[in-house]
């Protein structure tokens, strides 16, 4: 048998297992959940993300709680904040992108005859498009996908393409033949000489 595969005692001893202790403790009239270690001192908690589901059920509660009314009761026909939002959301829909315009210190800008001038304001009409996009996104989905979408979905817009070989014209293979070394022709050489002695 092979040194390896013999199992070796390990060298340091174990650790036993810390006794924990979990206590609610009273602190400013309340209470929150502490870990007690083996020495009896409180330990640092892990900290934990909260699950998403959690999360969730938590944003709507938020959302969907009645608010107080403006004398500070809360009536069975109060308000929620999803309900103010939406409301919010619909007026910025409906918002006219006309705005009256104004000089550098901030008048309004009279025509002759006394009547406000007024322009288009390219980021209102963004932003109400905007708005109008998610409140009918909400209210009646997303619109149905035409059938070359369909199909491209289908595909995943990918596709097997086999190239052939191109038919070459000639189909003769000729052998490569050494070139002769060209001289140009307006110099005739009639003697070569180098600088040996």
């Amino acid at each position: 048998m092979a040194e390896d595969s013999v199992e070796k005692p390990s060298e340091q001893p174990e650790k036993k297992p810390q006794a924990e202790s979990v206590e609610m403790v009273r602190n400013n009239s309340k209470l929150s959940k502490r870990i007690r270690g083996e020495g009896g001192k409180f330990q640092k908690q892990p900290k934990t993300m909260p699950k998403s589901e959690d999360m969730t059920r938590y944003l709507r509660n938020v959302l969907n709680r009645a608010e107080a009314n403006e004398d500070g009761t809360i009536t069975r026909g109060s308000k929620s904040r999803i309900h103010r939002m939406t409301q919010n959301i619909i007026k910025n829909a409906e918002m006219d992108a006309e705005r009256p315009l104004t000089d550098k210190l901030g008048h309004l800008v009279m025509d002759e005859d006394g009547k406000i001038v007024t322009a288009v304001d390219p980021k209102v009409m963004m932003a109400s498009a905007q708005n109008y996009k998610e409140i009918m996104l909400r209210a009646y989905g997303a619109p149905g996908k035409s059938d070359e979408e369909l199909d491209a979905m289908k595909t995943q817009s990918v596709k097997v393409v086999i190239l052939k070989y191109p038919e070459l014209m000639d189909k003769n293979v000729y052998e490569e033949k050494p070139r002769p070394k060209l001289e140009p022709a307006f110099a005739e050489v009639l003697d070569v000489k180098t600088n040996e002695e």
